[in-house]
């Protein structure tokens, strides 16, 4: 896929951007081998979803964070959601190793703004959205059962996103790995008779799993932002 403008310093202004900024939950109790493991995991997942979403740039900053921009902010919901329920369904090898991790997965924020800079070449974001990610993460901080929030400039749009990804994310907390598995196959899939397939289950299965995790819900809530999103 062409994405010439992450690779140039100076973009156009006037076009909006999505960044997401993301930490592990409580990753200094993994140990050195379940970091690794996860390290690779989000690799592929960052692969994944270049090739999955025009425009879309990720990377691994500091061990056990993401950052991510993508020209198209109608996207950024999805590409959250795949992040987390991705990051959720992750099993350390040693099974004990920290239940918050289990449970919580990834704080995200997404920021919806203006960018100045993306150049992977420097490896070099510089833009309100970035910043408006970068900002959001601080509130979370200690906070990982509120760890989905959203900062835009449009601050009635902002608070109704807002209430839709806080009630989305306490499904995500309160489901299982497989269930986070299962709804991530579904997203990246567009289809459960495909989810089926490449998770080796019934298609019935996958619609009890998504059922029970709220996917209806869910889904609803992706077709809401992406209207609102289009439209800046």
């Amino acid at each position: 896929m062409k994405q010439t403008s992450l690779y140039a310093c100076k973009l156009n202004i006037e076009n909006m951007y999505a960044a997401i900024s993301a930490d592990v939950v409580s990753s200094t109790s993994l140990s050195r081998e379940s970091m690794i493991e996860l390290n690779e995991k989000l690799k592929k997942c960052l692969y994944i979803l270049e090739r999955r979403y025009q425009g879309f740039w990720g990377r691994i900053v500091k061990g056990d964070s993401i950052e991510c921009v993508m020209n198209r902010p109608e996207d950024a919901f999805e590409v959250a959601l795949i992040l987390k329920t991705w990051v959720k369904s992750f099993e350390p090898s040693n099974i004990q190793e920290n239940k918050r991790f289990n449970r919580y997965g990834l704080r995200i924020a997404i920021g919806i703004g203006e960018m100045k800079t993306l150049d992977r070449g420097l490896d070099m974001m510089d833009g309100d959205a970035i910043y408006r990610s970068g900002r959001a993460m601080d509130k979370l901080v200690g906070r990982a059962k509120y760890s989905f929030l959203i900062s835009m400039a449009d601050n009635e749009h902002e608070q109704a996103l807002q209430v839709i990804l806080t009630l989305v994310n306490q499904l995500l907390n309160n489901a299982t790995s497989r269930k986070c598995e299962t709804l991530c196959e579904r997203i990246l899939s567009s289809d459960t008779s495909k989810t089926a397939e490449k998770m080796g289950i019934s298609v019935s299965g996958v619609n009890q799993t998504l059922k029970d995790l709220g996917w209806s819900a869910i889904e609803q809530a992706i077709l809401y932002y992406r209207k609102v999103t289009s439209r800046l």
